[in-house]
């Protein structure tokens, strides 16, 4: 888990500013930065890794007085290839086998599992996502493959690929040098970078006996402009219009496209792209040679993995932006992502939201100066990284927020305290911590969104020692168990609570100092605490838990344990 993003250390090497340099090199404007996704299911946050690259290079373009565009490309025109493992689970049967009618043909073509709420399959997914853009502070202009596909310059692309056939193959050789000792396509010259939808049966890329066998192009007429296909699927052959066929480009030949018509300037890839004579490479001397651009800026990443896995929304292991959403504010994905370099992976576990968080404020007090940095990399992250994080109206507004730790422990004490109560604590927290009297109408409604986020972090992700719930009484058993040197402690820790304000480490710091004074071991004395307050020897974080509960009560509860 990448609790503290690593490196950033100064800005010397920091990602943003090396591909900053090489853009500007380009002399290119409107600046145009790319990036897509094939909505083949649930969009996992991995895909916001690239998004939220593309578009912290958009605002640091833009504050050097730089027009930019961002394009965000869904690739709608891509044939299903199969049924999510999690779709899977949630359909019934007689869904998912109409579903499976439509592996091969385009997701544009497939419709809406969910009923009539999108057009298609590809946009329901699609627009999943796109609704989450503005949250994750994300502005790009959404193009769909298949409409894309039926624009004149698309189609100038299919000719001048086709015209250049040799040309592509060459270089497709070239790069897939090892596959084509086992394609026999290239072998005997009938690959085709061209395919079909069939106009009798829907089938783009029909799946046969396990394997995906395309509709390629197999024969191009210069003069009447037709292409000679033959469907894979029910059989049908002839000859099409091109102006009037549903043809698309294949994958790295239909990347190499798109770069050359909308003059994308740089677009960020997974590292598996990006590898040296990778798909990236390819597309880039397709773009060169074929459509004489030169292609845009390469910048790889790693993978965002979600507790060790790949996240892959085939086999259905996805967190989605949504689910992130209702746990975790998006400028603390933001900040995961900018903070980490590109070239270092980022495993993702729900378990591990409040340290994401806490990590969060942290930086964004040292920005406003609430607080001092620990290292040179803190003061970086705070000048550098957090700007790059939040909407620029946050930057002249100083917050007041609820820790997302004492967030997690306030929302477990709803019965005890009552909503009301919690949301008091809360904000007087905030008031204090941030050093903000009064609270205006933002930092209230950040507050009751903390609280809700943590009350559904605990509810789906919070490991057991997170969980808690108050003993209604302390039970005799528990009074008649404590050693002497307990109960002093517990009246000194009672005597502290009741005449002191601390914080949450000022509080733990007396904790461990009372102890030592008495001449008894820190962990007995937490142990007691426990006790007293949850009936079992362990629990959470003391300290934010003493904090969260009413301090009269608290006092109160403490010292009827040692009467």
């Amino acid at each position: 888990m990448s609790e503290a993003p690593v490196g950033v250390m100064s800005s010397e090497g920091f990602w943003i500013d090396r591909v900053t340099s090489e853009i500007r090199k380009r002399k290119q404007e409107p600046i145009v930065l790319s990036t897509g996704k094939t909505p083949s299911g649930p969009i996992h946050i991995g895909s916001y890794r690239e998004l939220i690259m593309v578009s912290a290079l958009e605002r640091r373009l833009r504050s050097l007085g730089k027009e930019v565009k961002v394009l965000f490309f869904v690739d709608s025109f891509d044939p299903m290839k199969s049924i999510p493992a999690n779709l899977r689970e949630e359909f019934s049967r007689d869904v998912v086998e109409e579903l499976e009618r439509y592996i091969g043909k385009p997701l544009c073509d497939v419709p809406d599992p969910y009923g009539k709420c999108h057009s298609s399959y590809a946009e329901h997914f699609a627009e999943e996502f796109i609704s989450t853009f503005a949250e994750f502070g994300v502005y790009a202009e959404v193009i769909y493959s298949h409409r894309l596909y039926e624009r004149s310059e698309m189609k100038e692309c299919v000719r001048l690929v086709l015209k250049k056939l040799d040309v592509v193959k060459k270089i497709r050789e070239k790069y897939l040098a090892e596959v084509a000792k086992l394609d026999k396509e290239i072998v005997v010259g009938e690959w085709s970078p061209v395919m079909v939808v069939c106009p009798r049966c829907g089938m783009l890329a029909p799946k046969i006996a396990g394997e995906v066998k395309p509709n390629r192009v197999i024969d191009y007429d210069l003069e009447s402009d037709k292409v000679y296909f033959r469907c894979n699927s029910c059989g049908y052959s002839d000859w099409v219009p091109l102006s009037s066929a549903r043809v698309k480009l294949s994958w790295r030949i239909d990347w190499a496209a798109k770069w050359f018509i909308f003059k994308v300037t740089c677009e960020p890839a997974g590292k598996d792209h990006c590898v040296r004579g990778g798909a990236y490479d390819m597309a880039l001397e397709i773009c060169r040679e074929v459509f004489g651009y030169e292609g845009p800026v390469k910048v790889p990443y790693e993978w965002f993995t979600f507790g060790g896995k790949a996240m892959k929304t085939h086999k259905g292991i996805t967190f989605t932006p949504r689910e992130w959403l209702e746990v975790a504010p998006p400028e603390v994905l933001r900040f995961l992502v900018l903070s980490t370099d590109p070239m270092r992976h980022i495993d993702f576990v729900p378990e591990k939201v409040p340290n994401l968080v806490d990590s969060f404020d942290t930086v964004e007090r040292i920005y406003f100066g609430l607080e001092k940095p620990r290292s040179e990399a803190d003061e970086f992250k705070a000048r550098v990284v957090y700007p790059l994080c939040v909407p620029e109206w946050r930057l002249r507004r100083k917050p007041a927020r609820v820790p997302y730790r004492l967030a997690v422990y306030l929302v477990q004490l709803g019965d005890l305290l009552g909503e009301d109560k919690v949301l008091m604590k809360a904000m007087d927290f905030a008031r204090r911590y941030y050093d903000k009297p009064e609270l205006d109408e933002e930092d209230v409604k950040d507050i009751k969104r903390r609280l809700y986020m943590a009350s559904n972090w605990v509810r789906k992700y919070a490991p057991d020692r997170m969980r808690f719930s108050i003993c209604p009484e302390v039970p005799e058993s528990i009074k008649k168990s404590l050693s002497p040197e307990q109960r002093q402690a517990l009246k000194e820790v009672a005597n502290v609570l009741e005449t002191e304000e601390l914080s949450e480490v000022e509080l733990q710091n007396r904790i461990f100092k009372i102890a030592s004074d008495l001449g008894i071991e820190a962990p007995k004395v937490f142990q007691a605490v426990y006790l007293v307050l949850l009936g079992k020897p362990f629990g959470p974080r003391l300290a934010p838990l003493l904090l969260a509960l009413d301090r009269e009560w608290l006092v109160k509860r403490l010292r009827d344990a040692i009467a």
